[in-house]
């Protein structure tokens, strides 16, 4: 019985194993969302946005009063003297009095509230600013990742396609040198012909297995960028379909751009920062209380009986504090944030011109590129008829395995060359989509 349930297991966990090395079956948008999920980069981006958050809330605890308890034990081995004419006390000049006692011990609360800071206010708005700032770092990352997964998508689909072309070109030359083989020993073409369809085929052979490696390395940088497991397995399941349709065309709205509100952004911080130095200089009021005992004795018998050891105190009030003079420190501040305003603002301009010259060039190499694709479709069709004519025109031995073999040749190309075009159309579509903003948009 031990040995049936020890068996069972096996089975069971053996059949387990196999369920779950089932490949998983990835489409691009899937790809992108796993990516946006796990990239260690957005990762620290949403991180940072965070501390970000907690920034703000830091900076908002001074909006509550603040409230402290303290204990103060002093020993004066030396006490205070204060000096006050001999005339309160009948006699000439000036005496020195002590004040206090040796030992003074105050425990109590002390409390304090802002009442007024306009710099602080401004700071306030600062934070939530840099908040936003970092949410916007963050979806620039995010689109940078979909941007290169989706280059990297198209490109695993692109050399998956060409393998199996050449595969198939590969059991057309396996068919082609059986022919040739039963030809050279019926004495119908020479050795050194069917010799040069094996080379052929070696060659193809070779060609196929450097794809299938290329395809590999690939797909494992595809899961690297998407954060997945890089021992699981993966099957792509978009293709590089083509539309007869071109895509519109129309002017983006540049203020899409997630780059020019990140420009945009940091220049609202700078000009919170600046705001926040001219407001250095205005005045600060606060409240405060502070209510404790307070003990004052030559010996320390504070804990004995008695009902005068310490003596409550108590007091509330309002503090206004207004800066006057910090050596043209505000100045200098102010003219670092004028300085950097006027470098954001050269760089905004500057990238609204790289944006137009981006959109252009997105424009034209999609318009090209699409071209591209109908022409490398015609020469397809052509190269098939071409080698079917051709392939029956050897079997009736109307022309040389020579020329069959180039026009064979001349089909393979045709079949990479598509697959090229139809690489560089998507890799097109995805320059127009970034120009537009529009990377995350599926």
């Amino acid at each position: 019985m031990k040995q049936k349930l020890k068996t069972a297991c096996i089975l069971f966990l053996s059949a387990l194993s196999v369920a779950t090395a089932q490949p998983r079956r990835l489409s691009l948008q899937e790809a992108v969302q796993v990516g946006l999920e796990r990239n260690m980069e957005i990762q620290n981006a949403g991180l940072e946005r965070q501390k970000s958050e907690s920034w703000q809330k830091e900076q908002q605890s001074r909006l509550y009063p603040q409230v402290e308890a303290y204990s103060n034990f002093n020993y004066y081995f030396a006490l205070p003297k204060l000096v006050v004419p001999g005339e309160i006390f009948g006699q000439e000049g000036d005496i020195p009095v002590e004040f206090g006692t040796k030992l003074d011990w105050g425990s109590g609360f002390r409390a304090t509230q802002l009442l007024y800071n306009r710099s602080y206010y401004t700071s306030l708005k600062l934070a939530r600013q840099k908040t936003d700032l970092e949410g916007l770092t963050m979806r620039q990352k995010q689109e940078e990742t979909a941007y290169s997964i989706s280059q990297v998508y198209y490109l695993c689909l692109a050399t998956w396609q060409q393998t199996n072309h050449l595969s198939v070109t590969l059991e057309s030359m396996e068919q082609l040198l059986k022919i040739t083989g039963l030809q050279q020993q019926n004495g119908v073409i020479r050795k050194v012909d069917h010799e040069q369809v094996l080379v052929d085929q070696n060659n193809l052979r070779t060609e196929v297995e450097q794809l299938s490696r290329l395809y590999d390395q690939q797909i494992r940088l595809l899961k690297y960028l998407t954060g997945m497991d890089p021992d699981s397995e993966v099957v792509l399941t978009d293709s590089l379909a083509f539309s007869n349709e071109q895509a519109d065309l129309y002017l983006p709205d540049w203020g899409n751009r997630t780059e020019l509100k990140h420009l945009e952004k940091q220049m609202e911080v700078v000009g919170l920062s600046k705001s926040m130095n001219k407001q250095a200089y205005q005045p600060t009021l606060s409240g405060f209380a502070q209510y404790y005992y307070q003990g004052q004795r030559n010996q320390f018998d504070f804990f004995k009986g008695g009902s005068d050891k310490f003596f409550k105190v108590g007091f509330v009030g309002l503090s206004l504090s207004i800066p006057v003079f910090s050596g043209f420190e505000k100045q200098a501040k102010i003219k670092q944030n004028d300085i950097t305003l006027m470098q954001l603002q050269n760089t905004r301009n500057n990238t609204l011109q790289f944006f137009r010259k981006e959109f252009a060039d997105a424009k034209q190499q999609y318009e090209d590129s699409w071209q591209a694709v109908i022409r490398q479709r015609q020469n397809i069709g052509i190269a098939e008829e071409n080698y079917r004519v051709n392939l029956q025109a050897y079997q009736e031995q109307t022309i040389s395995l020579v020329e069959l073999l180039r026009v064979q040749n001349s089909l393979t190309e045709a079949h990479l060359s598509y697959d090229n075009a139809l690489l560089q159309w998507k890799n097109a579509e995805l320059g127009l989509k970034k120009s537009r903003g529009e990377i995350l948009n599926f």
